[in-house]
Protein backbone atom coordinates (compact mmCIF):
# COMPACT_ATOMS: atom_id res chain seq x y z
CA UNK A 1 0.00 0.00 0.00
CA UNK A 2 2.94 2.34 0.38
CA UNK A 3 4.67 2.19 -2.98
CA UNK A 4 5.79 5.06 -5.15
CA UNK A 5 3.10 6.01 -7.63
CA UNK A 6 0.28 4.51 -5.59
CA UNK A 7 -0.63 7.57 -3.51
CA UNK A 8 -4.39 7.37 -4.23
CA UNK A 9 -4.48 3.58 -3.77
CA UNK A 10 -2.57 3.04 -0.53
CA UNK A 11 -4.30 5.68 1.59
CA UNK A 12 -7.73 4.62 0.32
CA UNK A 13 -7.02 1.02 1.37
CA UNK A 14 -5.80 2.15 4.78
CA UNK A 15 -8.93 4.26 5.20
CA UNK A 16 -11.11 1.32 4.21
CA UNK A 17 -9.46 -0.87 6.84
CA UNK A 18 -9.97 1.79 9.51
CA UNK A 19 -13.60 2.28 8.50
CA UNK A 20 -14.19 -1.48 8.47
CA UNK A 21 -12.81 -1.77 12.01
CA UNK A 22 -15.20 0.95 13.17
CA UNK A 23 -18.15 -0.58 11.30
CA UNK A 24 -17.43 -4.00 12.80
CA UNK A 25 -17.65 -2.47 16.28
CA UNK A 26 -20.86 -0.66 15.39
CA UNK A 27 -22.42 -3.82 13.94
CA UNK A 28 -21.47 -6.04 16.88
CA UNK A 29 -24.50 -7.89 18.20
CA UNK A 30 -26.71 -7.12 15.18
CA UNK A 31 -26.20 -10.44 13.40
CA UNK A 32 -24.34 -8.70 10.58
CA UNK A 33 -20.70 -9.73 10.39
CA UNK A 34 -17.88 -7.71 8.90
CA UNK A 35 -14.37 -8.96 8.24
CA UNK A 36 -11.44 -7.69 6.21
CA UNK A 37 -9.88 -10.08 3.71
CA UNK A 38 -6.51 -9.14 2.25
CA UNK A 39 -4.47 -11.18 -0.23
CA UNK A 40 -1.19 -10.79 1.68
CA UNK A 41 0.92 -8.98 -0.85
CA UNK A 42 1.02 -7.52 -4.31
CA UNK A 43 -1.51 -9.36 -6.46
CA UNK A 44 -2.03 -9.78 -10.18
CA UNK A 45 -4.85 -7.37 -10.96
CA UNK A 46 -5.83 -4.93 -13.65
CA UNK A 47 -3.69 -2.33 -11.90
CA UNK A 48 -0.47 -4.16 -12.76
CA UNK A 49 1.22 -2.38 -15.66
CA UNK A 50 1.52 -4.42 -18.84
CA UNK A 51 5.17 -3.38 -18.96
CA UNK A 52 6.03 -5.20 -15.72
CA UNK A 53 8.91 -7.60 -16.37
CA UNK A 54 7.94 -11.29 -16.43
CA UNK A 55 10.10 -12.19 -13.42
CA UNK A 56 8.32 -9.57 -11.31
CA UNK A 57 4.93 -10.62 -12.62
CA UNK A 58 5.69 -14.23 -11.64
CA UNK A 59 6.24 -13.14 -8.02
CA UNK A 60 2.82 -11.53 -7.71
CA UNK A 61 0.10 -13.43 -5.90
CA UNK A 62 -2.69 -14.94 -7.94
CA UNK A 63 -6.16 -13.61 -7.14
CA UNK A 64 -7.25 -17.17 -6.38
CA UNK A 65 -5.39 -16.98 -3.04
CA UNK A 66 -8.53 -15.27 -1.73
CA UNK A 67 -10.98 -18.02 -2.72
CA UNK A 68 -10.66 -20.54 0.16
CA UNK A 69 -11.06 -17.87 2.84
CA UNK A 70 -13.91 -16.15 0.98
CA UNK A 71 -15.77 -19.47 0.69
CA UNK A 72 -15.19 -20.13 4.39
CA UNK A 73 -16.42 -16.66 5.39
CA UNK A 74 -19.57 -17.17 3.31
CA UNK A 75 -20.30 -20.48 5.04
CA UNK A 76 -22.47 -21.12 8.09
CA UNK A 77 -19.32 -22.34 9.85
CA UNK A 78 -18.03 -18.74 9.93
CA UNK A 79 -21.26 -17.19 11.20
CA UNK A 80 -19.54 -16.02 14.40
CA UNK A 81 -16.38 -14.68 12.72
CA UNK A 82 -16.59 -10.92 13.09
CA UNK A 83 -14.21 -7.98 13.11
CA UNK A 84 -11.22 -9.97 11.89
CA UNK A 85 -8.43 -8.87 9.57
CA UNK A 86 -7.61 -12.01 7.61
CA UNK A 87 -4.56 -12.32 5.37
CA UNK A 88 -5.38 -14.97 2.75
CA UNK A 89 -1.77 -15.95 2.13
CA UNK A 90 -1.36 -16.82 5.81
CA UNK A 91 -4.75 -18.47 6.30
CA UNK A 92 -5.19 -22.18 6.60
CA UNK A 93 -7.66 -24.58 8.12
CA UNK A 94 -5.57 -24.89 11.29
CA UNK A 95 -6.35 -21.26 12.18
CA UNK A 96 -9.92 -22.22 12.90
CA UNK A 97 -10.60 -23.27 16.46
CA UNK A 98 -13.08 -25.96 17.50
CA UNK A 99 -15.96 -23.53 17.11
CA UNK A 100 -14.99 -22.78 13.51
CA UNK A 101 -13.90 -19.26 14.30
CA UNK A 102 -10.61 -17.76 13.24
CA UNK A 103 -8.20 -17.29 16.09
Amino acid sequence: MVRKGFSPYGPSKAALEAMSTIWAKELEGTGVTLNMLLPGGATQTGMVPATLPRDQLARLLKQEVMAPVAVYLASDEAAQVHGKRIVALEWNEEQKDKKGTIS
